[in-house]
Formats: C-alpha cells, sequence, structure tokens
C-alpha cells in the first residue's frame, strides 16, 4: 500500500504526522512525504527511514507577499502533481488547509483514497479570494475523504457538524510513540529548592505569556526557565521582548532561549528539567485554543521526557490530567498563580517524580500513537488496493 503524505509545509513541525508515517512504513506500507523547506523550521525536518521518503521542495522567502507567494503555492501544487502521478498512491494524507486543493485534484487523478486530518482548525471568515477557495476545497476534502481525523472529541464533534455533514471523525490525540525505556533523570549536584523550567514548541504570547518571566522572578533564584522553539508567523521579535523582559527584572542569567534544537538533541537535555509548560490562555476566540486537551502535543512529550507538564486551570485539562494527578496547574494570566506553583514544585521533588512516573505508565498503557491511530491504520488497510492491507499492524499495535 503506498501513501503519500501532502503538506504545505515542513510536516517534521507535526509530529503526530511522522508518527503516523512511521507507524504506517514500519507496518509495510511505502510512504513518500511531499512538504516544503519553512525558514527556521529545517531542524525538525522527519528523517527518511525504512519504507518513509522525505521530499521538500523550497518554500517562499521570508517576508514575500501577494503574487509571489501565490507564484510559490503555484509551484508546490504542479510539483505535487507530477511527484504523486508517477508514484501512483493508494491514499492521500493531507493534513493542513492550504494542501486541500491539492489532495482533492491528486486524489482525482490517481484514482487515490484520501485522508484528511485536521491539526489545527482555520478561521472561516477570510477577504482572500485565495484562502476563500482553499476552505471550498477542505469543505469538499472533508466531506468525500475515506477517513477524518480531529485530534480531540470536541474538534472531531465541530468539523463533522460544520463541515462533514454529521459524517463520522476519527479522534486521534497528538500523542508520544509508545515509549521503551523510562526516562534518565539527571539530578546529580542539585541544590534544594532548584527547579529547571522548560517550555518547548511554537512560540507566540498565547502559549508563552509575558507573565512567565515575572513568575519567574518572583520564584526565587533555584528556578531556571529555557525555551525552545520558534517563533510563529505572527510574533516575529516575540523571544527578544521575553530576553529583554528578563533583563529588566534581573533575571537574565535565568532565561535562555535556545532555539530550534532537533529531537534527538532535545531528548539528551530533558534529563536535568522538571517542569514544562504546557499552557493555554484561560479565555480563547480561537476554537484551537479553546479545545486543546490531547491535542496539544507538550503535555504527552514532557511525560516521556520525566518532566512534570505545569497546564492551564481549565475544566477539560483539569479532569483529564490534574485531578487524576498527571499535571500541575495555574491561571496563566496571573504571576502570583504561576509563580505559586513554581515555588511548590521547587519543594516538593518527590511529588513531582511520582507524578511524571504515573503519566510515563499512562503512556506506555494508551497514551500512545500505536494505540490511538491503530483504528485509523485498520482501516486504511482494510479499504487499500487489493493485496495492499497493513501486513504488520496488528503485531505492531499489540507491541
Amino acid at each position: 500500500m503506498r501513501v503519500l503524505y501532502v503538506q504545505y509545509t515542513n510536516p517534521g513541525a507535526y509530529p503526530p504526522l511522522v508518527r503516523g508515517a512511521q507507524l504506517l512504513a514500519e507496518a509495510g506500507a511505502e510512504v513518500l512525504m511531499l512538504g516544503t523547506h519553512v525558514p527556521g523550521l529545517d531542524a525538525l525536518s522527519a528523517d527518511d527511514a525504512a519504507g518513509l521518503e522525505v521530499r521538500l521542495l523550497p518554500s517562499s522567502s521570508e517576508g514575500w507577499r501577494g503574487w509571489r507567494l501565490k507564484a510559490n503555492y503555484a509551484r508546490y501544487a504542479a510539483w505535487v502533481a507530477r511527484q504523486g502521478s508517477a508514484w501512483k498512491p493508494d491514499w492521500v494524507y493531507a493534513s493542513d488547509v492550504l494542501a486541500a486543493p491539492v489532495a482533492l485534484a491528486l486524489g482525482s487523478m490517481a484514482k487515490a483514497r484520501t485522508v484528511y486530518h485536521e491539526h489545527d482548525a482555520p478561521s472561516l471568515e477570510h477577504d482572500s479570494w485565495t484562502m476563500r477557495q482553499c476552505l471550498a476545497a477542505r469543505s469538499h476534502l472533508v466531506r468525500q475523504a475515506a477517513i477524518v481525523i480531529a485530534p480531540n472529541a470536541e474538534r472531531a464533534a465541530r468539523l463533522s457538524r460544520d463541515v462533514g455533514g454529521g459524517r463520522a471523525v476519527h479522534t486521534v490525540w497528538n500523542c508520544p510513540r509508545r515509549p521503551v525505556a523510562a526516562p534518565v533523570r539527571d539530578a546529580a549536584g542539585r541544590a534544594p529548592g532548584t527547579l529547571n523550567v522548560l517550555f518547548r514548541g511554537s512560540i507566540n504570547a498565547q502559549r508563552l505569556p509575558r507573565t512567565v518571566i515575572d513568575a519567574v522572578a518572583r520564584a526565587g533564584d533555584g528556578v531556571a526557565l529555557d525555551i525552545v522553539g520558534y517563533e510563529t508567523a505572527g510574533s516575529r521579535g516575540y523571544v527578544d521582548e521575553l530576553l529583554r523582559l528578563a533583563s529588566a527584572a534581573g533575571i537574565d542569567q535565568r532565561v535562555r532561549a535556545l532555539g530550534t534544537v532537533p529531537d534527538a538533541d532535545l531528548a539528551r537535555m530533558c534529563a536535568r528539567f522538571d517542569v514544562g509548560l504546557a499552557l493555554m490562555p484561560s479565555e480563547s476566540r480561537d476554537v484551537n485554543m479553546q479545545h486543546m486537551a490531547g491535542a496539544s502535543n507538550k503535555l504527552f512529550e514532557y511525560l516521556a521526557y520525566g518532566i512534570a507538564p505545569l497546564v492551564t486551570d481549565l475544566p477539560d485539562w483539569r479532569k483529564a490530567f490534574v485531578e487524576p494527578g498527571y499535571a500541575l496547574s495555574c491561571r496563566p494570566e496571573n504571576a502570583e498563580s504561576l509563580a505559586g506553583t513554581l515555588v511548590w514544585a521547587a519543594s516538593h521533588p518527590t511529588e513531582l517524580r511520582a507524578m511524571t512516573a504515573r503519566g510515563f505508565e499512562r503512556l506506555r498503557q494508551d497514551w500512545n500513537y500505536e494505540t490511538q491511530f491503530a483504528p485509523v491504520m485498520r482501516e486504511m488497510g482494510s479499504r487499500g488496493s487489493p493485496g495492499a492491507a497493513l501486513g504488520r499492524e496488528e503485531e505492531l499495535c499489540a507491541s
């Protein structure tokens, strides 16, 4: 079975896509991912592996607007059409609104079934004619796709209601791969009251609010923050602003920005971190921010590294993660609330270790992509081209 992934971005910036592609390849499928280079994200590029190939087209240059962007998009669409027609996939797997027109056309040309996996729900109101056409293509794609996937139940219901005409939508949480060995912790020489805090992922004021800097300053000399990731398109310069705030507060030695770090390097670094920030706004008009429990990669990745997640005190997060003892919570718009949680964490290392141990065991049980993605793999295998069923899917998902 051949599966062609189409994203008008770097697929490495979407870990669940890479995990699903890896699982399909490990189960015997041939997988090709067609994406684009994105400035600042090449360190996150997915790697080729047995049965999995990644091809990236040069993206638009920083600052391009108007016709230049449209021309680059047309170039990408033509490139995908050529590559896909020659490769002859059984499935076309699309996951962003800009990929929808390309996936629709390619699925028709190649007579392939389609998967639409929506990670971020787009705004449905746009002045741009091009975006309106992409949204219309997304609506059409959802209705005719053989499989539709959303990252949690709330988004699945919304997608089904608003675009999919009430059709069934798979829910696949954005979990990591099933861990093999417990994470190694590095606490050698650590003074009591020391707390190393990590933020990783896309950076903007919603996910990493300015109050975090104030909270680190209030929490005391033993608390330090490392920021790992990349600024989103509308937040260029925000990291520099945070560093200036840290300098003004006299804590520039305790706040560092490390840029984009490949997963392999980050795994080695994470042994020294205690708490990981997985914050969302307490109030937001953005549907993605309103429904992030299960959709956020950060919480699960922190647990995989042995790091206690710190989440926003919202009802769905509290019910799923805080009350069962997998995460800490705070009100991120309130620096005092944030600081109080950090101080508590610094003085309760035993409780933090117990929290991450519970979370790690849950990762082994069902908070892993093997379990989450298994129903999709079964359906793709059963509906693929004749003789193309996934031979090792059951074995992989049970291991």
